[in-house]
């Protein structure tokens, strides 16, 4: 019977979120985190509205990556 099986799924940036001290950076690392903005999560939104990430956000796409980063991590 399919009313047993809970179908519901939390993302993992939900439980991610769930945490107090995540940051912006282990957000990122996460495959999903685009699908989650489009799909409108609302934690993700609120958290991603904070002034330290908006400034972190704005950060990331002015400056230039240290050149002794591996390539696949300075332009992900």
């Amino acid at each position: 019977m399919f009313w047993k099986f809970d179908l519901h799924s939390s993302s993992h940036i939900d439980t991610l979120l769930e945490k107090e001290d995540v940051t912006l950076k282990e957000l990122m690392d996460e495959e999903d985190v685009l699908q989650e903005c489009k799909a409108q999560n609302r934690k993700l939104i609120e958290f991603l509205l904070k002034a330290e990430c908006l400034e972190d956000l704005v950060s990331f796409i002015i400056e230039e990556p240290p050149q002794d980063m591996d390539e696949k991590i300075r332009y992900k």
